[in-house]
Protein backbone atom coordinates (compact mmCIF):
# COMPACT_ATOMS: atom_id res chain seq x y z
CA UNK A 1 0.00 0.00 0.00
CA UNK A 2 3.03 2.29 0.03
CA UNK A 3 2.42 3.13 -3.61
CA UNK A 4 -1.06 4.61 -3.07
CA UNK A 5 0.34 8.11 -2.40
CA UNK A 6 2.19 7.92 -5.74
CA UNK A 7 -0.89 7.09 -7.83
CA UNK A 8 -1.88 10.06 -9.98
CA UNK A 9 -5.67 10.32 -9.79
CA UNK A 10 -7.27 12.92 -12.06
CA UNK A 11 -10.84 13.84 -11.09
CA UNK A 12 -13.20 15.23 -13.70
CA UNK A 13 -16.66 16.59 -13.01
CA UNK A 14 -18.87 19.62 -13.42
CA UNK A 15 -17.08 22.86 -12.57
CA UNK A 16 -20.43 24.63 -12.15
CA UNK A 17 -20.18 26.77 -9.04
CA UNK A 18 -22.82 24.80 -7.14
CA UNK A 19 -20.93 21.52 -7.73
CA UNK A 20 -17.34 22.70 -7.30
CA UNK A 21 -17.63 22.51 -3.50
CA UNK A 22 -18.71 18.86 -3.79
CA UNK A 23 -15.79 18.05 -6.08
CA UNK A 24 -13.35 19.72 -3.68
CA UNK A 25 -14.85 17.83 -0.73
CA UNK A 26 -14.58 14.48 -2.55
CA UNK A 27 -11.00 15.28 -3.59
CA UNK A 28 -10.06 16.19 -0.02
CA UNK A 29 -11.64 12.98 1.25
CA UNK A 30 -9.64 10.91 -1.24
CA UNK A 31 -6.48 12.72 -0.16
CA UNK A 32 -7.28 11.85 3.47
CA UNK A 33 -7.72 8.23 2.34
CA UNK A 34 -4.08 8.28 1.18
CA UNK A 35 -4.56 9.27 -2.48
CA UNK A 36 -2.44 12.37 -1.97
CA UNK A 37 -1.92 12.81 -5.72
CA UNK A 38 -5.63 13.39 -6.38
CA UNK A 39 -6.08 16.47 -8.58
CA UNK A 40 -8.41 18.28 -10.96
CA UNK A 41 -7.09 20.05 -14.04
CA UNK A 42 -7.75 23.41 -12.37
CA UNK A 43 -5.10 22.49 -9.78
CA UNK A 44 -2.32 22.60 -12.36
CA UNK A 45 -0.52 25.64 -13.73
CA UNK A 46 0.84 23.79 -16.76
CA UNK A 47 0.66 23.65 -19.64
CA UNK A 48 0.89 27.40 -19.98
CA UNK A 49 -1.75 29.35 -21.82
CA UNK A 50 -0.48 30.55 -25.18
CA UNK A 51 -0.64 34.19 -26.23
CA UNK A 52 -4.13 35.03 -27.55
CA UNK A 53 -5.37 31.48 -26.88
CA UNK A 54 -9.10 31.52 -26.12
CA UNK A 55 -9.91 30.32 -22.58
CA UNK A 56 -12.09 27.46 -23.79
CA UNK A 57 -9.41 26.15 -26.17
CA UNK A 58 -6.85 26.39 -23.37
CA UNK A 59 -9.13 24.44 -21.01
CA UNK A 60 -9.54 21.70 -23.63
CA UNK A 61 -5.79 21.48 -24.29
CA UNK A 62 -5.01 21.44 -20.57
CA UNK A 63 -7.54 18.68 -19.94
CA UNK A 64 -6.19 16.55 -22.80
CA UNK A 65 -2.65 17.02 -21.48
CA UNK A 66 -3.40 15.92 -17.90
CA UNK A 67 -5.53 12.97 -19.03
CA UNK A 68 -2.37 11.59 -20.66
CA UNK A 69 -0.32 12.17 -17.48
CA UNK A 70 -2.71 10.52 -15.00
CA UNK A 71 -2.61 6.92 -13.80
CA UNK A 72 -6.32 6.76 -12.96
CA UNK A 73 -9.06 8.83 -14.61
CA UNK A 74 -12.05 9.51 -12.37
CA UNK A 75 -15.16 10.84 -14.15
CA UNK A 76 -18.02 12.00 -11.91
CA UNK A 77 -21.46 12.71 -13.36
CA UNK A 78 -23.66 14.56 -10.89
CA UNK A 79 -27.44 14.73 -11.21
CA UNK A 80 -28.81 18.21 -11.82
CA UNK A 81 -25.94 19.88 -13.67
CA UNK A 82 -24.60 20.20 -17.19
CA UNK A 83 -22.22 17.27 -17.68
CA UNK A 84 -21.45 18.07 -21.33
CA UNK A 85 -17.77 18.85 -20.82
CA UNK A 86 -17.09 15.74 -18.76
CA UNK A 87 -19.01 13.66 -21.31
CA UNK A 88 -16.68 14.97 -24.01
CA UNK A 89 -13.64 14.16 -21.85
CA UNK A 90 -14.93 10.63 -21.27
CA UNK A 91 -15.66 10.15 -24.97
CA UNK A 92 -12.20 11.35 -25.92
CA UNK A 93 -10.54 9.19 -23.25
CA UNK A 94 -12.31 5.99 -24.21
CA UNK A 95 -12.88 6.53 -27.91
CA UNK A 96 -9.63 8.04 -29.12
CA UNK A 97 -7.05 6.55 -26.81
CA UNK A 98 -7.06 2.74 -26.82
CA UNK A 99 -6.19 1.08 -23.54
CA UNK A 100 -7.63 3.71 -21.20
CA UNK A 101 -10.72 1.79 -20.09
CA UNK A 102 -8.93 -0.31 -17.44
CA UNK A 103 -7.75 2.83 -15.64
CA UNK A 104 -11.08 4.67 -15.84
CA UNK A 105 -13.55 5.11 -12.99
CA UNK A 106 -17.02 6.14 -14.22
CA UNK A 107 -19.24 7.39 -11.41
CA UNK A 108 -22.81 8.59 -11.72
CA UNK A 109 -25.89 9.31 -9.71
CA UNK A 110 -29.45 8.58 -10.78
CA UNK A 111 -30.73 9.66 -14.19
CA UNK A 112 -27.36 9.49 -15.92
CA UNK A 113 -27.63 10.20 -19.66
CA UNK A 114 -28.12 6.96 -21.58
CA UNK A 115 -25.00 7.51 -23.72
CA UNK A 116 -22.84 7.78 -20.60
CA UNK A 117 -24.37 4.64 -19.16
CA UNK A 118 -23.78 3.06 -22.58
CA UNK A 119 -20.05 3.77 -22.29
CA UNK A 120 -20.06 1.96 -18.96
CA UNK A 121 -21.74 -1.05 -20.57
CA UNK A 122 -19.57 -1.03 -23.70
CA UNK A 123 -16.28 -1.00 -21.82
CA UNK A 124 -17.16 -3.44 -19.03
CA UNK A 125 -15.51 -5.31 -17.42
CA UNK A 126 -12.43 -3.13 -18.00
CA UNK A 127 -14.01 0.14 -16.88
CA UNK A 128 -14.96 0.55 -13.22
CA UNK A 129 -18.58 1.72 -13.02
CA UNK A 130 -19.55 3.35 -9.74
CA UNK A 131 -23.24 4.11 -9.25
CA UNK A 132 -23.40 6.18 -6.06
CA UNK A 133 -26.03 7.49 -3.70
CA UNK A 134 -24.03 10.18 -1.90
CA UNK A 135 -20.56 11.68 -1.89
CA UNK A 136 -19.26 9.57 1.01
CA UNK A 137 -20.36 6.41 -0.80
CA UNK A 138 -18.62 7.68 -3.94
CA UNK A 139 -15.38 8.41 -2.08
CA UNK A 140 -15.28 4.94 -0.49
CA UNK A 141 -15.99 3.18 -3.78
CA UNK A 142 -13.38 5.26 -5.62
CA UNK A 143 -10.70 4.44 -3.04
CA UNK A 144 -11.56 0.73 -3.25
CA UNK A 145 -11.37 0.76 -7.04
CA UNK A 146 -7.96 2.46 -7.01
CA UNK A 147 -6.69 -0.19 -4.58
CA UNK A 148 -8.01 -2.85 -7.00
CA UNK A 149 -5.92 -1.27 -9.80
CA UNK A 150 -2.65 -1.25 -7.84
CA UNK A 151 -1.41 -4.53 -9.32
CA UNK A 152 -1.58 -3.12 -12.85
CA UNK A 153 -0.08 0.21 -11.78
CA UNK A 154 2.72 -1.18 -9.62
CA UNK A 155 5.61 -1.17 -12.11
CA UNK A 156 4.94 2.40 -13.27
CA UNK A 157 4.15 3.83 -9.86
CA UNK A 158 6.51 2.03 -7.46
CA UNK A 159 9.70 3.55 -8.85
CA UNK A 160 8.27 7.04 -9.28
CA UNK A 161 9.98 9.68 -7.14
CA UNK A 162 7.88 11.46 -4.55
CA UNK A 163 6.62 14.85 -5.60
CA UNK A 164 6.95 14.58 -9.37
CA UNK A 165 3.17 15.02 -9.96
CA UNK A 166 3.07 17.91 -7.53
CA UNK A 167 5.87 19.86 -9.22
CA UNK A 168 3.37 21.10 -11.83
CA UNK A 169 0.53 21.60 -9.38
CA UNK A 170 -0.57 24.88 -7.85
CA UNK A 171 -2.29 22.90 -5.10
CA UNK A 172 -0.50 22.86 -1.77
CA UNK A 173 -0.85 20.41 1.10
Amino acid sequence: MQIIPKVRLLMMGSYAQSFMQRLESIKNGLIKDGLTNCRMTKDFSTPSRMLNEPEKLYSLRKSEYWIRQADVLFFIFFFGTDNGSIGLELSTTLGQTPGNAWRTLLAYQENVPSLIEGYGIRFQPEISVIPFSDDIDLQKQATGNVVRLLGRLYSAVSTRPDGEWECSSVWAR
